[in-house]
């Protein structure tokens, strides 16, 4: 039996050493494999239906955007039905082909109509003037808090509008079809992402008035640097490019 340098001898009559890999056991198990479970505030409460209960007052110049953008889809459809087609009857002999060809084209979906005035916001009438950031009136009834009281939504109501939102947001984007488990988890994200921002509001308006001050001018402009959004000159940056510009664009 080979021995190394330095190696201890055993007892006499002891079996041979064994590696550790021979220790180890032969048999290989299947092990499965189980998803980590994801974190759903929805699936806690019980699941409301999809369709409104309340009267929603959606914004309409994102409702003709995404209209714009529906028709738009439909023309580059055609569009390339017809060159598809077009390509493959001019393979094909005679004329008589390609007058053939001009008759099986599909008609054009009808435009969607123009939007009246009466429904576009009041600083979308002009779409090159620049928003204007009008301040509440300090002596009105609203800054003062009086007035009728706010109506408070159930959790259902609040999840309805929530869901409807991310589904307008995706058909603004672009995207034109999104599958409910989709639009459950974005939903899911928004809802936390509300829950922060509200949790961060009020520590800020409770330690202004323990403190008296405030770093900030404003404790929505403390909250918005926070989680990420900067100032709240980017929501008017937002309605500007995004809304406004982007629905004189598809125009």
């Amino acid at each position: 039996m080979m021995r190394y340098w330095g190696e201890i001898p055993g007892p006499a009559g002891a079996p041979p050493s064994r590696s550790s890999f021979d220790l180890l056991q032969r048999e290989f198990r299947s092990v499965e494999m189980q998803d980590p479970p994801l974190h759903q505030p929805s699936a806690q409460r019980p699941r409301p239906t999809t369709m409104l209960d309340i009267p929603s007052e959606p914004c309409s110049l994102t409702i003709h955007t995404v209209q714009l953008c529906q028709h738009t889809r439909r023309l580059r459809g055609l569009l390339s039905a017809a060159q598809a087609q077009g390509q493959g009857s001019a393979t094909s002999e005679g004329g008589s082909k390609l007058e053939e060809a001009d008759t099986n084209l599909p008609l054009r979906p009808p435009t969607p109509p123009n939007m009246p005035d009466d429904l576009l916001p009041a600083d979308s009438k002009a779409p090159r003037q620049p928003f204007l950031l009008r301040h509440s009136d300090p002596e009105s009834d609203f800054y003062k808090g009086k007035g009728e009281p706010v109506t408070e939504l159930s959790w259902p109501s609040c999840r309805q509008l929530l869901y409807q939102s991310v589904a307008t947001i995706l058909a603004h984007a672009g995207f034109e079809s999104a599958q409910e488990s989709v639009l459950e988890t974005l939903t899911d994200l928004v809802h936390e992402h509300y829950l922060r921002l509200s949790r961060k509001l009020r520590v800020a308006v409770d330690r202004e008035a323990r403190l008296g001050a405030s770093p900030f001018p404003d404790v929505v402009e403390q909250v918005f640097h926070e989680v990420g959004i900067g100032s709240v000159l980017a929501l008017q940056h937002f309605w500007q490019v995004r809304i406004k510009d982007y629905h004189s664009y598809m125009l």
